[in-house]
């Protein structure tokens, strides 16, 4: 087992960046450095990547003040030039505009290849709605995530995990039950559109709703900058996904109580996808995990998901990803972890590396185990 950095964050925005960036300092730095080799990798040099990050500091400041504030903390706490933790939550649309130039050319230079499901009560051992991924991406990355659980006055308390410097969590749920995953997509068209509302941005933004209906808007209200596919949730059992390019959208559903998303288009309107030219894994990957889940419905919990998460078919380019020896260091991709949440519960569970070497570990939104509202459920996944 082997347990994640936590930190227990506020309700002041800035005070909560500054308690991130002291925290994580060093990490932050080591994140920083892995996405200015990717990009370099991409032909955006140092240079550049400082141009980038001042372009996107005047977007982010007027697009949502808040955010721009816990970035300014961040940068504080971690004694770091603000227009870098700006790229690096900018990382989505910097990186996926490389993506998109680099599958037109058909250069072997994965992106970030997740596989996520989401299961119906029906399907789950506990009878609770659940979310969850393996996040496979730069295995610089490795050590150096964390879970931050805030609690806050005027918007929904949450859990998620993150990026060091980065604010918004890819993976998160709120006091009300709603939760979120996020994949990789790439088209021809992303990129088209310079400067939008940036994805770590919009999955803030999404775990600050009250509702459901109010969750989508933050990824559906704006066009994007580049293609995505957001999983999102709530308890008591309602789960969409979300398939995003640029300037449309097409939603997909559980069938059966499951559903499973990999980083290829699936919607029939949807574009058509670019990854799989230089990730042909993601046409299996999907298929293997859904599988394995329907083979497991109405018993599925946390040994269940592990151990369809760990599948290890065409290795190392399998659902749990491990380095390709073959590569130079900068390329190689592994599962980072693989993170489920318990939307009935308020729990996040997530592994500190692969899920064949490492157990899920539960961090519930409220250890307490508070009244009412904001009570846990008896049964959680881990």
């Amino acid at each position: 087992m082997r347990e994640l950095p936590i930190l227990e964050l506020g309700d002041a925005p800035y005070e909560r960046g500054l308690d991130h960036g002291r925290a994580m300092r060093d990490h932050i730095r080591e994140v920083s450095n892995v996405y200015l080799a990717r990009f370099a990798l991409g032909g955006i040099d140092q240079v550049a990547a400082e141009r980038e990050g001042e372009a996107w500091m005047q977007f982010m400041r007027e697009d949502n003040p808040e955010y721009f504030s816990e970035m300014e903390g961040i940068a504080a706490g971690a004694d770091i030039a603000l227009r870098d933790i700006v790229l690096l939550n900018a990382r989505y649309e910097v990186t996926y505009s490389i993506f998109s130039q680099e599958t037109r050319a058909a250069r072997a230079l994965e992106p970030d290849g997740c596989t996520c499901f989401g299961l119906m009560p029906e399907t789950t051992a506990s009878s609770h709605t659940i979310l969850g991924q393996n996040w496979d991406w730069l295995a610089g990355l490795a050590g150096r995530t964390f879970v931050a659980r805030v609690r806050r006055r005027e918007k929904p308390d949450f859990i998620g995990y993150a990026e060091a410097g980065i604010v918004g969590c890819k993976n998160a749920v709120n006091e009300h039950g709603i939760g979120l995953c996020v994949n990789g997509l790439v088209t021809a068209e992303d990129g088209k559109h310079r400067y939008r509302k940036p994805l770590h941005v919009r999955c803030r933004e999404l775990i600050d709703a009250a509702r459901f209906d109010l969750a989508l808007l933050p990824f559906l209200q704006t066009d994007r900058v580049c293609s995505a596919n957001i999983l999102v949730g709530q308890a008591e059992g309602e789960i969409i996904n979300l398939e995003l390019t640029p300037d449309a959208a097409n939603y997909l559903f559980p069938r059966d109580g499951i559903i499973v998303h990999a980083n290829h288009m699936v919607h029939p309107r949807s574009l058509p996808s670019q990854l799989e030219r230089i990730a042909p894994n993601t046409l299996y990957r999907d298929i293997r995990v859904e599988r394995g889940l329907r083979r497991r419905a109405g018993t599925i919990d946390a040994a269940a998901i592990r151990e369809v998460m760990s599948d290890h078919y065409s290795y190392p380019a399998a659902v749990c990803r491990h380095e390709d020896p073959e590569l130079p260091a900068a390329r190689r991709m592994i599962t980072v972890a693989c993170i489920a949440l318990d939307l009935d519960a308020r729990v996040l569970s997530a592994t500190g590396g692969q899920p064949c070497k490492r157990d899920l570990v539960a961090y519930p939104l409220y250890p307490e185990r508070g009244s009412s509202v904001r009570a846990q459920t008896e049964e959680a996944i881990a």
